[in-house]
């Protein structure tokens, strides 16, 4: 079974949690990890992490920062089973969702290249036509 963890400093995770169980009908759909909430130490982050995974599934882990504590403890459950993806953006984790959900093949690469087209700023062109005077 394919399973989405997203873990971030503070609430971030629980709010990408809520996000995706609303919007994809599916409350146990992504299971969030809020670090450093009670001032408690990458060990203890890395305790809770421990206990959510298992050999027979296999894992998404989702951070929000790449240089961040909390992607260094998540880095070390790397394995077969278990991927890791950082700077993570509600596009991409509502893909993973969907198709996790759906039980459609999961690629990575295309994911992550879609979800970068994502981040754009949105701006004010003229809409004035000097040929309308």
């Amino acid at each position: 079974m394919k399973k989405i963890i997203v873990i971030t400093h503070y609430k971030l995770a629980r709010g990408y949690q809520e996000t995706l169980a609303g919007l994809t009908g599916d409350q146990k759909i992504v299971t969030s990890v809020c670090a450093y909430m009670h001032n408690e130490g990458t060990e203890e982050l890395k305790a809770q992490i421990s206990a959510l995974l298992n050999p027979e599934d296999e894992f998404y882990l989702l951070t929000d920062l790449g240089f961040g504590s909390v992607n260094q403890v998540v880095s070390q459950f790397l394995a077969n089973n278990v991927h890791v993806i950082t700077g993570v953006n509600l596009p991409f984790t509502l893909e993973l969702a969907l198709a996790v959900k759906n039980k459609q093949p999961i690629d990575l690469d295309q994911m992550i290249a879609a979800a970068r087209q994502q981040l754009f700023q949105v701006t004010i062109t003229d809409t004035n036509d000097d040929n309308d005077e």
